[in-house]
């Protein structure tokens, strides 16, 4: 009797099961469904999956997908274990290239993703051939050829990389380019100089400080307008500081010009004790070398340029000085006019 009632039950079973598959006449097969729509269409209420099991336990590929055009392999979705502890795998997207399969991308047990790339070093690590774009993004609605923003190599000679990002923006009227934006926090830095919204920092591969190179140029189309030297020197217009903090080629305008920390500020020439030459140890000088004490000559003008500190300090020393001739002529003048009206006195006696 057991057994009668098992056999019902089994049959029962099968029926039920047979009741949700179905393959159609145009070819169509369901699991879990009697109308499917695809070539294999899974229904269920919980998770539809499709295993596929490898019954070795070897450090191989577990699985593919593979899609068939007329014969010919265009397409391979595959998993491949890769590290005996706890069968760790990964998984690669292959496609049809000129001449074989290409993998288009890999992702890893570690979570990295390589796009060209079978050793991802990073969360998503992208390779390309020399001279093509590595990574570039548009928006559907603007034509590619007036906006996008892409990651390429600046040069198309083997072996070599310089990485570049290229902005180009489609806004009629306005010149934008590339708009770079930093959000901070906005309060007092702390001792920390180098903190800023937007920080650009130059240093060497090995993460120390550049003290040869420079740090930053400003070009246009390959000509340099502005130069960051890793000395902290600034060329506008130039490449050649010349040992300065800045130098400019060309002209410049400012609404005010503060020069601090100049020593021996003139002021000691309306001492008692200080030495004013005679006028007639001016003339002397002025005869012999063209120009006056202490002031640089045209020659060392041209030469070295002009330090406005120092040039401001030496022209206030000799308008002081000349203050004090002033002064000391006004005396004479004043007594030779004294002497004047008592000679007039004496002669209208």
């Amino acid at each position: 009797m057991k057994c009668i009632v098992s056999l019902a039950l089994s049959s029962l079973f099968c029926l039920h099961v047979m009741a949700q598959n179905k393959l159609e006449p145009t070819g169509n097969a369901g699991i879990g469904t009697t109308a499917p729509v695809e070539k294999l269409e899974i229904s269920s209420p919980g998770l539809s999956n499709i295993q596929l099991t490898h019954t070795s336990d070897v450090l191989a590929p577990v699985g593919a997908i593979k899609f068939n055009m007329a014969g010919t392999e265009v397409g391979r979705l595959e998993v491949e274990r890769t590290v005996a502890t706890a069968r760790q795998s990964v998984m690669k997207f292959s496609v049809k290239g000129p001449s074989s399969m290409i993998e288009a991308m890999r992702m890893y047990n570690n979570g990295y993703i390589g796009i060209g790339e079978t050793a991802p070093d990073a969360r998503l690590t992208v390779s390309g051939d020399p001279g093509t774009l590595i990574a570039k993004f548009i928006q559907n609605n603007v034509p590619t050829t007036d906006a996008s923003l892409s990651v390429k190599n600046a040069t198309s000679s083997p072996g070599v990389f310089i990485p570049n990002l290229t902005g180009r923006t489609s806004m009629p009227g306005r010149s934008f380019g590339l708009y770079i934006t930093g959000e901070a926090e906005d309060v007092l830095p702390a001792s920390d100089a180098s903190v800023a919204a937007v920080i650009v920092d130059g240093r060497t591969k090995t993460s120390t400080r550049l003290t040869t190179n420079n740090v930053l140029a400003v070009n246009s189309a390959g000509v340099n307008l502005m130069q960051v030297k890793g000395d902290g020197s600034v060329g506008i217009g130039t490449t050649d500081t010349k040992g300065y903090k800045l130098a400019v080629n060309g002209s410049g305008v400012f609404t005010r010009v503060v020069v601090k920390a100049y020593n021996n500020w003139p002021d000691f020439v309306f001492e008692r004790d200080y030495q004013l030459p005679t006028l007639g140890e001016m003339e002397a000088y002025v005869r012999t070398h063209k120009h006056l004490p202490e002031i640089p000559s045209a020659s060392e003008v041209a030469e070295k340029g002009l330090d406005l500190g120092e040039m401001n300090q030496q022209l206030l020393k000799k308008v002081e000085e000349q203050m004090l001739y002033m002064i000391e002529m006004n005396k004479q003048i004043t007594a030779l006019s004294q002497e004047v009206q008592e000679l007039k006195k004496k002669i209208a006696q």
